[in-house]
């Protein structure tokens, strides 16, 4: 029987260390392509001003309702893209890794980002479910575009008593 020297012996553990991992990896060609058409549920879900932090971990988005309008931004920080969060006070967003600020529409307040947060394509189905196209973004230049948001009428504020 042959005796391995220090240096084969270290090659093969590590070859055979290689070797075992090899199966449970999974190479990014075979990784599933990103959902692009997310369906996040019926338009009644958002009667009220605010954000919906469902998908923001889970497909990159937020859905917010604001000011007349239901749009759905990106929840990845357009400084070095790590996942926002929402505000405590549910009006904008905080990155956690370098403490940019957005506000509730997506524009920074506090640097170090520079670029807003992006918008995705919104619209109704014949469901009356919002479906959002992450293929088609929109910077802020181009919030204005009808296919940014969805017009929903102010909700309705009580008559205080008198």
């Amino acid at each position: 029987m042959e005796v391995m020297n220090r240096r084969e012996v270290l090659l093969t553990a590590a070859a055979a260390a290689i070797a075992g991992a090899l199966p449970r990896t999974r190479l990014l060609a075979d990784a599933p392509p990103a959902q692009t058409i997310i369906d996040v549920g019926p338009k009644s879900d958002y009667g009220k001003d605010g954000i919906t932090p469902t998908w923001i971990k889970t497909n990159k988005i937020i859905i917010i309702r604001n000011a007349g309008e239901i749009y759905a931004s990106s929840s990845i920080c357009t400084h070095k893209g790590c996942i926002v969060r929402p505000n405590p006070t549910n009006d904008g967003f905080t990155c956690p890794c370098h403490h940019a600020t957005y506000d509730i529409t997506g524009a920074v307040t506090h640097r170090p980002a520079k670029i807003a947060l992006e918008r995705y394509a919104i619209s109704v189905d014949a469901n009356d479910h919002i479906i959002v196209d992450k293929s088609k973004p929109f910077p802020q230049d181009q919030w204005t575009d009808p296919a940014s948001f969805i017009s929903v009428p102010e909700p309705q504020t009580q008559p205080s008593a008198g």
